[in-house]
């Protein structure tokens, strides 16, 4: 038969990718009875311009167990979405294109998003098909389609009748750069270096009362001191009032519990708003409203003198002005953790509009519960999850003031401003596009009404991916086949928000889980141990990747992590997947040429008579088989390849194919039925070799699969092949522990020839084995197997101690004979 002398993986690919286009090997069939799994997979923003190996990784973790699946018998619905609608595209389009979003229509700017949308989506499905993810591209989704858009309107629906949504006018956090509110979901904290400053305000009777804050930009908005109540310091000055310097006005001096008396002088300084604390107050006592910056991070007229600075230059300037009046006491470095938008590393602040906002504060409790009726893999992430919710300081807040999002099904009334919600059969609608039906009317007789103009949070649709894939917004059966789906996978990272969320929605919508297990990524390092990210440049390209080892490769690299552990990119790591490729092929190829006639159809295979060594690696073989589907089970996906690679090259390679190679060549000196036992053999193990294979490294599995074992018939791929079922009739215990003997002799024989720097090829004349009666008796019937492996001419046994049966026990003699290597086998 014609067996390519090298697997050409850029041959290969492209190749196989088309067979199974074709063949439809990764479609879901809604009419097909087979139990379903059903894969909750991210759907990546599509602005990004540049992927890297870490996503590489982490859906290549997530499609081993997907291609698991659909071998143990799944119907599997794994569909491909992608996050278009939001605030992140709206940043890219921004500064791709250097707009000022002020300076452009919306239906403008809109159109730019759209069009890049679809640029981004083809780079993802370009790599994820290279990448060979096996998702079923007719259903794919995006985030702004309107399946995805009725689907987010009418959860904002549900919600907003069941009570959760309301609409307040507030202190919300707020980007001046990106010029909308977040939610705190949005914040990261980062720790950076600022000043701790003594700052003197003037007491009721002249005497000086001193502050320490960071934020001496905000001394025009402050609105009160506050002092605990259990601090004798200021006992006498409670109910009095302060002169806020650089400023012509008083404060009152108030009392709270949670006034820290050890920090700074214990006097603290209330501003609307700098913090939480400061909003807390502010609720808490119906503080007045001093609300200093405009929505652009500028100071209003409230700053006097300061007006139409921001916040750095006043502060630079307000400490000036303090110094000079003798009003700067004191400054000390301080390390300070800030709230950053995690979208542009903004500094976040408190800003007051009116926002929608669902109700997340009133079910913790729910939430802990639903988070602990989940299956994590690893389990220690639902930490994660509880610590979050249990940190909840604020109600989800879901609008946001930019252009191209999801848009509120809701108008307002032109003469009271009450909201007009649109009704489940008015869905989708556009309100800057559409108006209520004629003869609508609002309560207060009016019917005139003006749009909402803010768009949804990204995560009100993000968190729907299951919903939008059951297609519950249009009452489809689809929905209970597959809801509440199989499995999430994702990065820990988005546990905050993508699971958080999509378990808030879940919840109220469904009153169930959204899925039953959630299977945790770790994040992609580049080789120094840092985070690969676009924003810091240290990523790797993964098609530079794959055009130079393959896809398989890559696929083999991202295995290398445990479950839920970071994985640092290393090219050699992806170069010894390329030598398991080797390996693989030449293996292959060599068992081919004793079970293929020449024209490359199957010989007529017999079990023949089983040697002591054959029924060694068929029971071997049962024991990889369980552990693998064990780990796959749980999702421990570098367990189950460690385990294949392992026994493939160690077991199968090194030591059972040396051993029968020698039955091939010289079959008269082995028993009757010996060679034809190897051939069904090899045929047996490394086709299932091939299948274990298949899930990690599934291009070359499958060419090997086409070229020798599919003969022409069905499945028309390996990855429609039935995953392996071990079979306890084929463990032979005395085998396994003969097996475990043979190995530890070989591995003695080749150490003493490596030691000497001798060819394993090259023959032995003599192999003389001392060890005692009981060890002797199990070796002695793997004699042909020992003398042919060892390539030795004459294998004697000699009288040993008496030590039981441990390798321990064993000495081995070794004399070089004085013939040439024997050729390997092509």
């Amino acid at each position: 038969m014609e067996f390519p002398k090298h697997y050409e993986h850029a041959n290969v690919e492209p190749r196989i990718r088309k067979l199974w286009d074709e063949h439809g090997v990764y479609k879901f069939d809604p009419s097909d009875t087979r139990p379903i799994f059903s894969v909750d997979t991210p759907p990546p923003y599509v602005s990004s311009a540049h992927l890297h190996v870490g996503h590489a990784m982490s859906y290549s973790q997530a499609e081993f167990i997907v291609r698991y699946k659909r071998m143990k018998g799944f119907n599997v619905f794994y569909p491909m979405g992608f996050d278009d609608n939001g605030l992140p595209t709206e940043r890219y389009v921004e500064q791709k294109y250097k707009i000022d979003k002020s300076k452009i229509t919306r239906e403008e700017f809109v159109k730019l998003c759209l069009e890049e949308t679809r640029a981004g989506a083809q780079v993802y499905r370009d790599l994820w098909e290279s990448l060979a993810i096996s998702v079923d591209w007719d259903m794919t989704y995006s985030t702004i389609q309107p399946r995805s858009v009725h689907t987010a309107q009418k959860s904002f629906l549900d919600l907003a009748q069941k009570g959760l949504v309301t609409r307040r006018d507030e202190p919300i956090t707020w980007c001046y750069t990106c010029q909308t509110s977040l939610a705190q979901a949005d914040i990261d904290t980062e720790e950076r270096d600022t000043t701790l400053n003594d700052i003197v305000f003037t007491g009721p009777s002249g005497e000086q009362l001193v502050i320490s804050t960071t934020r001496p930009e905000l001394i025009p908005a402050c609105v009160a001191l506050y002092v605990n109540p259990d601090d004798d310091r200021y006992r006498a000055l409670v109910g009095k009032k302060a002169r806020v310097p650089l400023c012509d006005y008083e404060v009152e001096i108030r009392t709270h519990e949670d006034v820290a008396m050890d920090f700074g002088t214990g006097l603290m300084m209330v501003c609307t708003w700098g913090d939480s604390d400061d909003v807390k107050k502010w609720k808490e006592h119906q503080l007045d409203t001093r609300a200093l910056f405009t929505a652009w991070g500028k100071l209003n007229d409230l700053g006097g003198p300061y007006a139409g600075m921001k916040p750095d230059a006043t502060r630079a300037a307000i400490l000036k002005d303090l110094e000079a009046e003798g009003r700067l006491l004191k400054r000390s470095p301080l390390r300070q953790l800030v709230g950053i938008h995690d979208r542009c590393n903004t500094p976040v602040e408190f800003h007051h509009s009116p926002q929608w906002f669902i109700n997340v504060l009133g079910g913790r409790e729910e939430y802990l519960k639903r988070g602990a009726e989940l299956r994590w893999y690893p389990s220690h992430f639902q930490v994660r999850f509880d610590d979050w919710v249990n940190g909840l300081k604020w109600d989800w807040c879901i609008s946001r003031q930019r252009f191209y999002g999801v848009p509120f099904p809701v108008w307002y009334c032109a003469a009271c401003n009450a909201p007009r919600i649109a009704t489940l059969a008015e869905l989708p609608v556009d309100p800057m596009a559409a108006t209520p039906p004629d003869g609508t009317r609002c309560a207060c007789g009016h019917n005139a009404f003006t749009p909402e103009k803010d768009v949804m949070d990204t995560w009100m649709t993000s968190s729907l991916t299951p919903l939008i894939n059951a297609r519950w917004a249009e009452d489809s059966p689809l929905m209970d086949r597959i809801y509440p789906m199989s499995i999430r996978v994702q990065a820990f990272e988005i546990i905050r928000t993508w699971l958080f969320y999509t378990v808030v929605k879940s919840h109220h919508h469904t009153d169930t889980l959204p899925w039953s297990d959630v299977m945790i990524s770790g994040w992609g390092l580049d080789d120094k141990g840092k985070k690969m990210s676009k924003r810091a440049g240290n990523f790797v390209d993964p098609k530079i990747v794959v055009d130079k080892y393959g896809a398989d490769a890559l696929r083999y690299w991202s295995a290398g992590a445990t479950l839920g552990n970071d994985l640092r990119y290393n090219e050699r790591d992806v170069a010894n997947g390329r030598k398991l490729m080797t390996k693989l092929w030449n293996a292959t190829k060599f068992a081919a040429t004793q079970f293929l006639n020449e024209d490359g159809t199957l010989r007529t295979l017999v079990p023949g008579d089983p040697t002591l060594v054959d029924r060694w690696i068929r029971s071997r073989l049962q024991r990889v088989i369980e552990d693998a589907t064990r780990y796959l089970d749980r999702y421990e996906y570098s367990h189950a390849l460690g385990t294949v690679e392992r026994f493939f090259f160690s077991e199968f390679c090194d030591n059972y194919i040396e051993i029968v190679k020698e039955r091939f060549w010289n079959p008269d000196r082995f028993p009757a039925g010996a060679a034809e036992a190897a051939r069904f053999t090899l045929h047996e193990v490394g086709f299932t070799v091939l299948k274990l294979f298949a899930p990690f490294i599934p291009y070359i599995t499958d060419e090997l699969y086409q070229v020798v074992y599919r003969q022409g018939a069905e499945p028309v791929s390996i990855h429609r092949a039935e995953w392996p079922v071990p079979d306890s009739a084929q463990v032979d215990e005395d085998a396994l522990e003969a097996g475990r003997l043979l190995i530890a002799v070989l591995t003695g024989a080749r150490r003493w020839k490596t030691e000497r720097q001798v060819n394993q090829n090259f023959p032995l004349r003599r192999l003389t084995i001392s060890a005692p009666a009981e060890l002797a008796a199990k070796l002695s019937p793997l004699s042909d197997d020992l003398r042919a492996a060892a390539h030795a001419e004459v294998l004697e046994f000699a009288s040993g101690g008496d030590v039981a049966t441990e390798e321990a026990a064993i000495t081995l003699a070794l004399e070089l004979g004085e013939k040439p290597p024997k050729p390997k086998a092509e």
